[in-house]
């Protein structure tokens, strides 16, 4: 039997509607790389790249909702963002132009310290403000839409997880104390040291 693209964007959209499990996931990729029975187009790389970071989920990407959305989105369209939205370091050069660009020292944070976080960061746009980091966060305050003083507005998240669900916010967070950013899906971006509201 010859497995196709479509067949995996199958696999896709039913662990995308809980019909499937990750270990499900898992254990297809693993007879796939081992069956005699079963093969594919050797010369897709997409292809064969999915079925390969299905069975080596440990030194890939993990097999989530994000992630699983990526994979059917490259099979379907040739469009591949999992390192984007996967790799801390794949941002860094970018962080670096964003610094150089608005006369900011780069001043990276640690991926696993927190950042605080308004509870949607689905919106726009993004607003981001850093100040001087302490008792293990990173200083930044991220928030969607209109910013209030609500004790309650802003939330630990660990800024690693910003990857997962806007990457794009990760270049910014080289930014200097005092320096904030306003950005949008459309590609709107302002950058300036200033106050948060």
């Amino acid at each position: 039997m010859k497995i196709t693209r479509q067949n995996l964007i199958q696999l896709c959209d039913r662990f995308l509607q809980y019909e499937i499990s990750t270990a499900e996931i898992k254990s297809f990729a693993s007879t796939m790389m081992f069956s005699e029975a079963l093969e594919w187009d050797d010369e897709d790389e997409i292809l064969s790249n999915t079925i390969f970071e299905w069975d080596n989920e440990d030194s890939n990407f993990p097999i989530n909702k994000v992630n699983m959305q990526l994979w059917k989105n490259r099979l379907e369209k040739n469009i591949d963002k999992l390192i984007e939205h996967n790799s801390w370091n794949h941002h860094i050069e970018n962080q670096k132009v964003v610094c150089t660009q608005y006369n900011s020292k780069w001043n990276p944070i640690h991926r696993k310290l927190t950042v605080g976080a308004s509870l949607d960061l689905i919106n726009d746009p993004l607003n981001g403000w850093r100040e001087k980091a302490e008792n293990g966060t990173t200083g930044w305050y991220i928030w969607s839409g209109a910013f209030s003083d609500d004790a309650n507005f802003f939330q630990p998240l660990c800024a690693e997880y910003l990857l997962q669900i806007r990457p794009e916010i990760v270049p910014y967070l080289g930014l200097d104390e005092g320096y904030r950013f306003l950005i949008d899906h459309k590609g709107y971006e302002d950058v300036w040291i200033g106050e948060k509201s």
